[in-house]
């Protein structure tokens, strides 16, 4: 099909630490395919173990699994190392997306982007926000997020903004 992987996000279970260091090595001394550390990477201590072992080339930051300050600490650790980052979500709506896309705009240090997880649910709850076409992301010029839930009645979703 003409694809040529450039990453293996989490290859190994979580808890994996010696698996997740020997897939790293053989996939980019082989392959040259660089290897993320996403569900290994649950806070700092986590990140540190990995940076330290030399366990992965990448870590998956998702704010939503390590919370704000967290993410934050596990950027600032990765940075100082020079491990890549990369930047994603779990199962969020555009509004949690849109939150993890301008952290990764305005902090200008990712080298991976996946945020493509609204396109998982069923159905969107969410207007506005940013605006996703293929691997371009447009974020807009509006208050917070520029995203807002849709009212509807029907399945108790309330309108913020």
């Amino acid at each position: 099909m003409g694809v040529t992987p450039v990453l293996f996000e989490q290859p190994v279970h979580r808890d994996d630490w010696e698996g997740l260091h020997d897939v790293s090595i053989a996939a980019m001394e082989k392959y040259r395919v660089a290897v993320a550390a996403d569900e290994s990477c649950r806070g700092l201590l986590d990140a540190q173990k990995i940076i330290h072992g030399n366990l992965a080339h990448v870590i998956n930051i998702k704010p939503e699994k390590l919370g704000v300050l967290g993410a934050l600490e596990v950027i600032d650790a990765a940075r100082k190392a020079g491990i890549a980052l990369m930047i994603g979500g779990m199962v969020e709506t555009r509004i949690a997306m849109g939150f993890a896309g301008h952290l990764a705009a305005g902090l200008g240090c990712f080298s991976f982007i996946d945020l493509d997880t609204p396109l998982l649910l069923s159905e969107d709850p969410v207007y506005g926000g940013y605006e996703a076409s293929g691997p371009v992301y447009k974020f807009k010029n509006a208050r917070g997020h520029g995203g807002f839930l849709h009212l509807d009645n029907n399945n108790g979703w309330v309108c913020h903004s």
